[in-house]
């Protein structure tokens, strides 16, 4: 019985073997049949790479006609055996198609016990999830870190993020720069930009602006556009790096078309203003935009400008109120003067004394010096029933602002 047992491994393994050099060879679709053919037979041995094989070709319909039923049954049986990749695509198939959690972090988890790092930090994604069934932070936090030991990039850049907000992890900087290098290390750009920031303030690390200058550079040459913008500005101001306008102009407008809004907002300032670009109103007016549309909300207040004095377009009342209540919505101290500037006197809008009441006393209370007059002028233009409902809507705006400020540094 035992010898039998061994030949019959061997043809298997021989059977996986031919059939693998006739699938790589690949062309000849006489060839691809008969590798099929012996790769099934090898297979039918219960052979795991010859399983898992075959199932990644039915997954993904290569030499095969796609059948997903049958790529699950013929991993399950390789996964059974212990083949580690099979375990691994059964917990990523099991979460797409379904999804089905339960079978997913099931065979995730048979993964991971064999140190497969991908699985450690799929399991880390479920339990980080919102799903109820899931959710549960202190085994996300064991699986991130876990991911991370075993050099994982994308976990060692989110145990960096989870440090640096304090989510599932006690806050600590010291730590987050930690987990930052390491990915950085890895050639993560997302991670040398941050890596970037924390040395430039002093977060977590001895600040130094040389070193903050080296990261964003590293993370800027891999497409990173915050960190593009931000080496851009150094260029320009001369801060860590010789001064060199030409430098700085190409950094921000490579970050500009990666679609950086603080680079657009930028650049549209400076065809604005001529500022180291000519003057040129229709580019400003594109650059603004970019941004705006981003949610950017100094752009949205420049976009708003531009519609209300005609600078480069027609003058829009309608467009210019509605830039002004996207910045003022932001809280944007200027924007709310303007648009409860405009309603006060009707202006592109209808007259509404409550509403124009309600944004200049945002902006007064943000210390607008130009919003206190006209505020207290409309105040006194209300009814006692009118200025009651600017109060609630006031404290409610207030009580929204805090929630927001909590939830800031866990989104």
């Amino acid at each position: 019985m035992l010898t039998a047992a061994i030949e019959s491994s061997q043809d298997a393994i021989s059977l996986f073997s031919i059939a693998s050099n006739l699938l790589a060879k690949g062309n000849e679709a006489s060839k691809l049949a008969e590798g099929i053919s012996l790769l099934e037979r090898s297979a039918a041995q219960n052979y795991s790479p010859a399983l898992f094989e075959l199932a990644n070709f039915y997954e993904n319909g290569l030499h095969v006609k796609r059948d997903l039923d049958k790529a699950i049954n013929l991993y399950e049986q390789a996964a059974k055996q212990g083949h580690v990749d099979s375990q691994y695509n059964l917990g990523v198939l099991y979460l797409r198609l379904s999804p089905d959690t339960d079978k997913a972090t099931y065979w995730f988890k048979q993964a991971a016990s064999q140190q497969d790092v991908d699985a450690e930090y799929n399991l880390a994604l479920l339990y980080d999830s919102r799903d109820p069934k899931t959710a549960d932070q202190a085994k996300a936090a064991h699986w991130y870190a876990l991911a991370a030991q075993h050099g994982h990039k994308d976990a060692q850049f989110d145990l960096g993020v989870r440090y640096l907000k304090g989510v599932g992890q006690k806050l600590d900087q010291t730590q987050a720069a930690h987990w930052f290098m390491k990915a950085a290390e890895q050639h993560d750009p997302a991670a040398a930009f941050n890596l970037g920031l924390m040395y430039e303030d002093g977060q977590g690390v001895e600040q130094s602006i040389d070193k903050a200058v080296y990261w964003y550079r590293e993370a800027a040459r891999q497409g990173e556009p915050g960190a593009q913008y931000n080496l851009g500005v150094k260029y320009l101001l001369g801060e860590g790096v010789a001064q060199d306008q030409k430098k700085g102009m190409e950094w921000i407008l490579k970050a500009a078309d990666g679609n950086n809004p603080a680079a657009q907002h930028t650049v549209g300032f400076m065809y604005d203003q001529g500022i180291d670009l000519p003057k040129d109103d229709a580019m400003a007016l594109y650059w603004y935009r970019q941004a705006a549309e981003q949610g950017y909300t100094d752009a949205q207040l420049s976009l708003a400008s531009m519609f209300a004095q005609g600078q480069g377009v027609e003058i829009d009342l309608e467009e210019a109120i509605s830039w002004f209540r996207k910045a003022a919505e932001s809280n944007d101290p200027i924007a709310q003067f303007n648009l409860g500037t405009y309603m006060a006197h009707g202006v592109g809008t209808a007259r509404d004394l409550p509403a124009a009441a309600y944004w200049l006393s945002l902006s007064a209370q943000q210390g607008y010096e130009h919003a206190v007059a006209n505020r207290d002028y409309v105040l006194q233009l209300l009814t006692d029933s009118e200025r009651d409902e600017v109060d609630r809507r006031l404290q409610n705006a207030a009580l929204n602002t805090q929630h927001q400020d909590n939830q800031a540094s866990i989104q």
